[in-house]
């Protein structure tokens, strides 16, 4: 023993030695599915909270208000529509010639257009180029340079329209004591209908003419031709202008009606 420590208080007591460890069992390896399903809870968490985020920022579509039908009250009897005073413009089926000018005329006798002897030419053109179908050929027929002047005449197959040239320095037409005036040949220009006065017709006998009782009788340059003359004294009468009807025939039968001015001179 040493002498600072006589009694071997010092000395380490001799380690015992430890034992030996057992070796630690190896651990199982860990699964991956509880990872994997908390990913896909993840993802369906931050989905569901989009989701609500969108539906709670959008505003919430229109409703349309419903349209309230007005009030009604209790059904009363209709009034009936008023009727028209004019009946509108039917498609006219004759011409009627009087000493004042022509009209065209419907199925009801109403006038579908009306001319005068000093009216508008150009107006009564177009009304009987409808009405018979077809457009006119026109051309002039001389005057004689003093009191009888140039008509520039209108033609369809069976129906002329004279109407006077005006010329500078000359009488003017709404002066002049025959504007215009008309002669047929026909008493039909396709469904057009020509009637005279008197019941003067193309194709009526000279004896049919003269019972009658015209006023004048006038042999024409034809051997056995006669022009007979109807209401005379109306081409000289006051008042609106107005002519005489004329029957001109070949000796037998009629085969022209002239609407024109009578005149002594």
């Amino acid at each position: 023993m040493s002498g600072d420590d006589p009694f071997g208080l010092l000395q380490p007591s001799p380690s015992e030695p430890e034992p030996e460890r057992e070796p630690r069992p190896d651990r199982e390896p860990r699964s991956r599915t509880p990872l994997v399903l908390g990913i896909i809870a993840a993802v369906l968490f931050v989905a569901v909270v989009v989701t609500l985020a969108i539906a709670l920022t959008r505003s919430p579509a229109a409703t349309p208000t419903p349209t309230t039908p007005p009030a009604t009250s209790a059904p009363t009897t209709a009034a009936p529509s008023p009727t028209p005073t004019d009946d509108p413009a039917t498609e006219p089926v004759a011409l009627q010639l009087t000493g004042t000018g022509f009209a065209l005329v419907d199925e009801a006798g109403e006038e579908v257009f009306t001319y005068t002897w000093a009216g508008d030419a150009a107006a009564a053109v177009t009304a009987l180029t409808d009405a018979f179908g077809a457009a006119p050929t026109t051309r002039v027929e001389p005057g004689d340079g003093s009191h009888y002047p140039d008509y520039t005449v209108y033609q369809w197959d069976g129906f002329m329209l004279f109407d006077m040239v005006e010329t500078p320095g000359g009488t003017p037409r709404a002066e002049y004591a025959q504007p215009s005036y008309v002669l047929f040949s026909r008493n039909e220009i396709g469904d057009i209908s020509l009637v005279a006065e008197h019941g003067l017709k193309i194709g009526m006998t000279v004896d049919a003419v003269h019972a009658l009782s015209p006023d004048q009788e006038i042999p024409r340059g034809t051997v056995g031709a006669i022009r007979f003359v109807f209401d005379q004294a109306r081409s000289n009468a006051e008042g609106p202008l107005q002519y005489s009807v004329f029957a001109d025939t070949d000796g037998t039968v009629v085969t022209a009606v002239l609407y024109f001015r009578y005149s002594d001179l």
